[in-house]
């Protein structure tokens, strides 16, 4: 047998490989992406469906589109980690190179995927993302006062209406009833009003609280009143986007937040904006992560690559962390805060890389 005729260069066996590859990638991306998916929608599910039902599904999957930028860093580094460590354990990686294919062959597909993958991110960190954000907030918005009580705590002080502190010993969801209700208004004309049982009604027009059998004690200026009474009605003013936890820059597109950047350079929002370009980078820097831990040796203990996997996506979030921190904080450049990370981990692989290839790390995987 002639072993030049199959160790030779081979465009058509690189194709094949390559297929090979991305095939496998794609299956187990794909794998990894649900099971994220499915955590996430649970997630949201628990978030949000206080003010949700069934009827809104088309809103909760919705909300998966902005959790793309989470779900396509972690899904890459997962499915790239496992492909090479099953190729790696089962020798086809070293069969491959008996047969002179060159690794650069095995990595184009999952440099190709973590390039797409980086572009999706961009897309939906700058313009899909908050687009969903935004037809989210105005469903959750409209819907929040129909569900009014699902806001309400039981003992505990709530800020949830404007210029109200809110008390409510017990909160009855099936007769829509509150009891013992303690209520402090804010303003020039401050007030404390006490009430043995309440309801809150929506209507077209608003908000709408009925309080009975309490008394109202009320301070104007330097006099003091205090009233009792059997029925007593007012309108309530509700800041349900604080409520439901929707960051001002999360509905901004990127040019809706350069122009408000503008207008207010306030530190936080510099570095939101050019989060959107640093943070799909990860996408690239996971794919070279995984080409340098994902390839194990035959004999080696499975699963070796996913602690690294994990290793890395945590060692990026808390870098990502302190470096936001010391933004907030002042110390840090906004722009130079936003690409910390990135600059950290392109040194780190950079580092690896080449201790790889000295005397030190040819011992190693």
């Amino acid at each position: 047998m002639d072993r030049g005729k199959y160790s030779a260069y081979n465009p058509g066996h690189c194709m094949i490989i390559q297929r090979y590859v991305l095939n496998n990638l794609l299956k187990v991306f794909v794998g990894a992406a649900l099971v994220l998916y499915g955590v996430m929608f649970i997630v949201q599910w628990i978030r949000i469906g206080q003010v949700m039902s069934l009827e809104d599904l088309d809103v909760l999957l919705l909300a998966l589109v902005p959790l793309a930028i989470f779900v396509l860093p972690m899904a890459l580094i997962f499915s790239i980690l496992m492909v090479l460590e099953k190729l790696s354990t089962e020798s086809e990686i070293i069969a491959m190179q008996a047969c002179g294919i060159r690794m650069r062959t095995v990595y184009a597909p999952i440099i190709a995927v973590s390039l797409v993958c980086m572009i999706l991110h961009v897309s939906i960190s700058m313009y899909l993302g908050p687009l969903s954000m935004q037809r989210i907030q105005e469903r959750l918005v409209q819907k929040a006062p129909e569900k009014v009580y699902s806001f309400i705590r039981e003992r505990e002080f709530i800020n949830t209406f404007s210029g109200v502190t809110l008390y409510v010993e017990s909160v009855n969801q099936v007769a829509r009833e509150l009891h013992n209700v303690f209520i402090e208004t804010q303003g020039p004309g401050r007030s404390i009003i006490s009430a043995e049982k309440g309801t809150i009604d929506f209507s077209p027009s608003g908000i709408l609280m009925r309080l009975s059998d309490g008394s109202v004690f009320m301070e104007t200026g330097k006099s003091l009143r205090y009233i009792t009474f059997e029925e007593y009605s007012f309108s309530l003013d509700a800041d349900f986007k604080g409520e439901l936890k929707i960051r001002e820059a999360d509905v901004l597109t990127q040019p809706q937040l350069a122009e408000m950047i503008r207008e207010n350079p306030k530190p936080k929002m510099i570095k939101e904006y050019h989060n959107r370009y640093s943070f799909p980078v990860i996408n690239l820097i996971l794919a070279l992560v995984g080409i340098q831990f994902g390839i194990q040796r035959p004999r080696s203990p499975r699963h070796t690559g996913i602690v690294f996997g994990l290793g890395t996506i945590l060692g990026y979030y808390l870098v990502f962390l302190m470096a936001d921190r010391l933004v907030k904080g002042g110390v840090l450049n906004p722009v130079a805060g936003a690409w910390t990370p990135n600059v950290i981990f392109c040194l780190i692989i950079l580092g690896v890389f080449f201790w790889r290839r000295s005397g030190l790390g040819r011992g190693g995987a």
